[in-house]
């Protein structure tokens, strides 16, 4: 916004201000039957930038009484009324907020009724009174050419409610990309056959490296859980969910297993129950050489025929709730 045309807009309308403010109020007398009424507008010129204060008094000698009409306020043509009292002489107080781009402000015609005292009445009306307008402001040159459109930018709520908005859909974005790729982990692994299955739990067991920070105990708790899930899965013996000895004795009863195969799975299992529950010590090599006797197992067992299928879980809800480490 150029600054010289907006300082000459405030001065003309501080001018304007001021001479409203500095318009005399006008004043009109209406007599008749004996009885006379007075409307005093202030200020007697009317501009949309201040309220106006209407009085209304009616006048009568004794034994006469002059009644003004209830409805006062409507009179007021242009004008919004804002508030109005009667003073203790009876005189009506207006407070009037003219309408701007009223096509004219005027006070119309009403009825004064005069009682004479000895029971009888007449009425007399007053004249329309015609309000003047203060002049419109009028600056030099053209103050639209002036003026520019100001850019207003979002406000904090607007710019806090877009970031939300842009969190939440990036957040969906990811959660469903995420999705998809466990979905296809997923199905991958379901299409892996039980042999397979084991021996990428065991890979993925000896990545995390257990032995080198010293957490023995969680290393052969994971790694005869490779080793039973397998059987689980191939033979339909639930392995994870028995003591060693009670898995030993339904292996023996099993066709899959031969006396050679159960005393080696006999003796890894129960190697590894001395570290997990009687605290004896193991070491790196220790660890090692056990991963070592699950592979050679897991690679002695022979895959299942294909096309004949493979003997399933008795129980899958609880197999697929295992998952894979």
């Amino acid at each position: 916004m150029q600054r010289a045309p907006a300082a000459l807009v405030a001065f003309a309308l501080a001018a304007a201000l001021a001479g409203a403010a500095g318009a005399a109020p006008l004043e009109r007398r209406f007599e008749g039957e004996g009885a006379a009424v007075v409307v005093a507008v202030d200020p007697g010129e009317v501009s949309p930038e201040r309220d106006c204060e209407a009085v209304v008094r009616a006048e009568a000698e004794a034994p006469r009484e002059a009644r003004l009409p209830g409805d006062l306020a409507g009179r007021f043509e242009g004008f919004e009324a804002a508030g109005s009292y009667v003073d203790e002489d009876g005189a009506v107080h207006l407070s009037l907020v003219p309408r701007p781009g009223a096509p004219r402000y005027r006070v119309r015609p009403f009825a004064v009724t005069v009682d004479d005292g000895r029971g009888g009445s007449s009425w007399f009306a007053t004249e329309p009174i015609d309000l003047p307008a203060a002049p419109a402001i009028r600056a030099e040159g053209d103050p639209a050419a002036a003026l520019r459109p100001a850019r207003i930018g979002p406000g904090a709520r607007a710019i806090l409610r877009a970031a939300l908005a842009a969190l939440g859909g990036a957040a969906l974005l990811a959660f469903a990309a995420w999705g998809a790729v466990a979905l296809r982990r997923a199905r991958k692994i379901r299409r892996m056959s039980p042999k397979e299955r084991a021996l990428r739990e065991l890979d993925r067991l000896l990545a995390r490296g257990l032995p080198a920070k010293g957490r023995f105990k969680d290393y052969y708790v994971e790694l005869t859980l490779v080793v039973r899930r397998y059987v689980e899965r191939r033979h339909g013996i639930r392995a994870p969910r028995r003591t060693t000895e009670e898995f030993l004795a339904e292996a023996r009863r099993s066709a899959a297993f031969d006396a050679a195969t159960v005393a080696r799975l006999g003796a890894f299992l129960e190697a590894a129950d001395l570290v997990k529950f009687a605290g004896a010590r193991a070491d790196e090599a220790g660890a090692r050489e056990a991963a070592d006797r699950a592979r050679a197992y897991l690679a002695a067992e022979a895959e299942p025929e294909r096309g004949v299928g493979e003997e399933r879980p008795r129980n899958t809800r609880n197999t697929r709730k295992e998952g894979v480490a």
